[in-house]
C-alpha cells in the first residue's frame, strides 16, 4: 500500500519450471520478505530493485552526465568550476550512487577544505546537488551525505570565516608601481586585464566580466551592473549598480584593446573569446614575481589611501571606491550620491602613484 493509500503492484519474479523463473511458494516467500521489509524497515522494494539494477552507476558517471545541462545559459566559467570540482574528489569517483555516505564526503573534502575553503564548499553544494538529484530518479535513497544543516557542519568550520583567517595576498602599498611596472613588460591581454583591475580597484569577478558596453568614454565610466556586484544593501533582493571613474590610464589600455567580442579582456585560449578564469590573474601577478591576488590588490589601495597624508581622503570615499558598504542604515541614509567626482580624485591620485602616465599604454 502506498503513500496515497493505493495498492502498488510490483512484478519481480518469473513463475515457472524454466531456469531463472521461481516456483509459486518461492515467488510467495520472496512477496511476504518484501512485504516485511516495507512494515518492518520501510524500504520499498521498487526503490531498492531499481537502485541494485543501476549499481554499475558511478559518481563520476553520473555527475558528467548532469552537469553541462546544469551549467547551461550560464557563464562559462560555470562549467569549468563543475569540471575542476571533479578533479577534487577523486576518492568519490568510481563509488556507485547508492553506496555513498557521510564518511566518504568528509575523506574527499578534509583535504582542500582548509586549503581553499570557499572552493571546497562550493564542491560540497555541487555533490548535494548531485546526489539530490539521484534520489529523485531513485538511484539512491536515504539523506544526503553532502548535506550541510544536520550533518556537515558538526565536521568543518565555517568556509567564510576560514577565508577571513586566511586573508588575501598582497603587496605592501609601495611596492605596486614595481608590479605595475612588470605586468607594463608583459605582452599578453591578461596583463592588461590585471593592470586595468589594479587602477580601478575591482574584484577579480568584475574585471574579467567588463564588457564594452559599461564602457561610457565620453564621460570616463565604467557602469558595473549589479548581478556582477558582491554587496547589496540590506533588504535589497539584488546587489546595485557600481559606476567606477575611469583614468586616462585605464582608459588607454582599454582602448588598445582588440574588439573580438563582448568582452574587453577576452582569454587568448578560447575560440568564443570568453573571459579569463580566476586563476589567470593571479597567475599573471605571481609571473611578474608578486605573491598577491586581485583582492589583496584592493587591499593595497586600501593602506595607501589611509596613509597617505598628502591627500587626506576621507574613510567612506576610500570604502565607495572599493564597493564597499559604509556605516551602519541609519549612516548611509545620508549618503545619495555615489560621489562620482570625490571618487574620480582619489582614483586619479592612486593611478599617478602606480602607473604614471609615461608608462600608460604600450
Amino acid at each position: 500500500m502506498g503513500k496515497d493509500g493505493k495498492r502498488a503492484l510490483m512484478e519481480f519474479a518469473a513463475v515457472g519450471d524454466k531456469e531463472g523463473q521461481l516456483s509459486l511458494s518461492e515467488a510467495r516467500d520472496q512477496a511476504r520478505a518484501y512485504r516485511l521489509a516495507l512494515k518492518k524497515d520501510g524500504i520499498d522494494p521498487r526503490h531498492k530493485k531499481r537502485i541494485d539494477d543501476t549499481t554499475g552507476t558511478t559518481f563520476a558517471d553520473y555527475w558528467n552526465s548532469k552537469y553541462k545541462a546544469w551549467c547551461a545559459g550560464k557563464h562559462p566559467d560555470e562549467e569549468k568550476a563543475w569540471q575542476r570540482s571533479l578533479r577534487d574528489v577523486p576518492n568519490l569517483h568510481k563509488l556507485t550512487l547508492h553506496e555513498i555516505d557521510t564518511p566518504h564526503i568528509i575523506e574527499a573534502l578534509k583535504k582542500i577544505w582548509h586549503e581553499k575553503p570557499i572552493t571546497a564548499n562550493r564542491t560540497r553544494g555541487r555533490i548535494e546537488r548531485l546526489l539530490d538529484a539521484a534520489k529523485v530518479e531513485r538511484l539512491r535513497s536515504g539523506d544526503n551525505p553532502a548535506a550541510w544543516r544536520g550533518n556537515l557542519k558538526f565536521m568543518f568550520p565555517p568556509a567564510r570565516k576560514l577565508n577571513k583567517k586566511r586573508g588575501h595576498a598582497s603587496v605592501p602599498y609601495a611596492k605596486a608601481p614595481s608590479l605595475m611596472a612588470a605586468l607594463y613588460d608583459d605582452p599578453g591581454r591578461v596583463a592588461r586585464c590585471v593592470e586595468v583591475g589594479i587602477l580601478t580597484v575591482t574584484r577579480s569577478q568584475e574585471i574579467r566580466l567588463m564588457e564594452w558596453t559599461e564602457i561610457n568614454f565620453k564621460k570616463q565610466t565604467w557602469l558595473i551592473p549589479g548581478e556582477k556586484m558582491k554587496i547589496k544593501e540590506d533588504g535589497e533582493q539584488k546587489p546595485r549598480d557600481h559606476l567606477v571613474p575611469l583614468t586616462d590610464q585605464a582608459i588607454a589600455i582599454i582602448q588598445s584593446m582588440p574588439r573580438l567580442g563582448r568582452y574587453v579582456f577576452p582569454s587568448d585560449h578560447t575560440v568564443e573569446h570568453q573571459p579569463f578564469f580566476p586563476n589567470a590573474l593571479t597567475n599573471c601577478i605571481k609571473r611578474a614575481g608578486f605573491a598577491a591576488t586581485m583582492h589583496g590588490m584592493r587591499t593595497s589601495f586600501r593602506n595607501w589611501g589611509a596613509d597617505d597624508s598628502e591627500h587626506n581622503f576621507r574613510r567612506e570615499v576610500l570604502e565607495f571606491c572599493l564597493a564597499h558598504r559604509v556605516g551602519d542604515e541609519a549612516e548611509r541614509s545620508y549618503w545619495t550620491s555615489d560621489m562620482i567626482n570625490r571618487r574620480r580624485v582619489v582614483m586619479e591620485a592612486w593611478t599617478n602613484f602606480v602607473k604614471p602616465q609615461k608608462r600608460s599604454h604600450r
